[in-house]
């Protein structure tokens, strides 16, 4: 079968064996998968190993549309016990696209627990979006801003423009921070109001989807006393905590992954929310390519001046 791996730095289409179930795995035929931020990151750094892809659904034998979660979990380490599945040894360390092979594929392997069935009238489209939605789900619920409160979203990257999707479908109102024209124009689409320099003070909870020393401080500069960042994703380069932290007392809450608990799972959650709200998919995914074009389809991504914001890719 056909799949995407980075070789040398670059992104080939390559051949690759065709994945087998057995008692512990079922296969499921991509329908779409996503490129994610991170993927661009692991191809510049050589981190790739294995076939690329943690954003994707497809079918089952059956026919079933599904989502799967990339991660896996033990269930019974103290992180599982407590909620934080996220935390699990097993959950990246396993993780499909990243330590075993994903979806950026014709077909892959995956264990049936991180299988979920779309509910009626889904999309493809809509199922290889449910990881990015959960990661920002989780994140608005780790900082859970009050129904009919404004909060302030830093970046209007695809985690941040879904962070304003799932803050909108909490009734929460959102101001963001956009630096490209493309991306303000689907944050109003989604519900956000686009503003150049946030008033300082006029926040209290505020949401970094870039997770720099500028974008941390912005937020810092943005909330009241007591206020509360949310940080997004991955540092990729060293920040420093700032007196005016200190001075304004402001809480910064790491968000990683998704997680499920007695009050809600993530990733469920969002899987429901792309059903009932298509017009999320339809804002942020601006490119789609097949398969056979996935080198293209990086470069696209890649490309702050090409107006992407999620570009997808069907087998």
């Amino acid at each position: 079968m056909r799949a995407v791996k980075a070789v040398d730095g670059a992104v080939r289409l390559v051949e690759h064996d065709e994945p087998v179930a057995d008692d512990q795995c079922l296969i499921v035929r991509v329908a779409e998968a996503g490129i994610c931020g991170s993927d661009l990151h692991m191809v510049a750094n050589g981190m790739a190993p294995v076939v690329m892809g943690h954003e994707f659904g497809g079918h089952l034998a059956d026919g079933t549309l599904v989502a799967v979660r990339p991660t896996g979990e033990c269930g019974h380490c103290d992180p599982c016990t407590r909620g934080f599945q996220n935390a699990c040894r097993e959950s990246w360390g396993t993780a499909y696209g990243i330590a075993a092979d994903g979806g950026l594929a014709d077909a892959v392997r995956v264990e049936p627990q991180r299988v979920f069935a779309m509910l009626p009238g889904s999309r493809p489209v809509d199922a290889a979006l449910v990881e990015s939605l959960a990661v920002s789900l989780h994140g608005v619920r780790r900082i859970n801003p009050p129904k009919g409160s404004r909060a302030l979203v830093v970046g209007a990257g695809s985690i941040g423009l879904l962070a304003v999707a799932a803050l909108r479908a909490e009734g929460v109102e959102v101001d963001i921070v956009s630096r490209n024209a493309h991306q303000s124009a689907a944050a109003e689409a989604l519900g956000a109001r686009v503003v150049e320099r946030p008033a300082s003070s006029s926040y209290l909870h505020a949401f970094d989807a870039v997770c720099t020393q500028a974008t941390i401080d912005l937020c810092v500069k943005a909330l009241a006393p007591g206020g509360v960042i949310a940080e997004f994703g991955m540092f990729w380069t060293p920040v420093q905590l700032t007196n005016a932290m200190m001075f304004k007392e402001v809480s910064v809450v790491p968000s990683m992954g998704y997680v499920h608990t007695t009050d809600g799972d993530d990733f469920r959650d969002a899987a429901d929310t792309l059903t009932r709200v298509p017009a999320i998919a339809d804002t942020l995914v601006t490119h789609t390519f097949p398969l056979a074009d996935a080198a293209e389809a990086f470069r696209v991504a890649a490309d702050r001046k090409a107006g992407a914001i999620k570009v997808h890719l069907q087998p």
